[in-house]
């Protein structure tokens, strides 16, 4: 009998020790899955949007004639590239085409500001360039644009 009711003992303070999760812990986890789930939903899109960045400038740099093709026919075929994969806002607006003695630079270099919760809002910048002196290079910031500008 002095056996059993050690063993009763025993399992009684295991069943204590193994209760499992709190509410609050719970909670918790929920808060915290909630928020990671927000910042993706409203996060994800813009980077989205620059993933298309970057495939339209290197289908840019593909085009064999690149070099003489005008800012304006550079920033339609853009557009065009843009309008087909459903980008908006910031990235069609901040196109850029810088000519230099030897190269040309295209550059999307914007910011874009997204409400996460009441006044609390998340920046992402975003800077993709695309240089034809090294075109394999594509879609890194590689060049600062005021100096490349001197150079012109």
């Amino acid at each position: 009998m002095i056996e059993g009711d050690s063993m009763g003992t025993h399992i009684r303070s295991t069943l204590r020790r193994q209760r499992g999760m709190s509410y609050w812990s719970l909670m918790l986890i929920v808060a915290v899955f909630g928020f990671i789930l927000t910042c993706v939903s409203k996060m994800g899109p813009a980077y989205i949007d620059a993933y298309y960045v970057d495939e339209g400038l290197k289908t840019l740099a593909e085009n064999p004639g690149l070099r003489d093709m005008t800012r304006g026919q550079i920033k339609s075929e853009l557009d065009r590239y843009f309008l087909i994969n459903n980008v908006r806002g910031e990235p069609t607006k901040a196109v850029q085409v810088i000519r230099g003695a030897d190269s040309m630079l295209v550059s999307v270099d914007y910011e874009l500001r997204q409400p996460l919760f009441q006044n609390v809002d998340v920046v992402m910048k975003f800077d993709k360039q695309l240089n034809t002196a090294k075109p394999e290079l594509c879609c890194e910031p590689l060049v600062d644009l005021e100096q490349f500008r001197k150079r012109d």
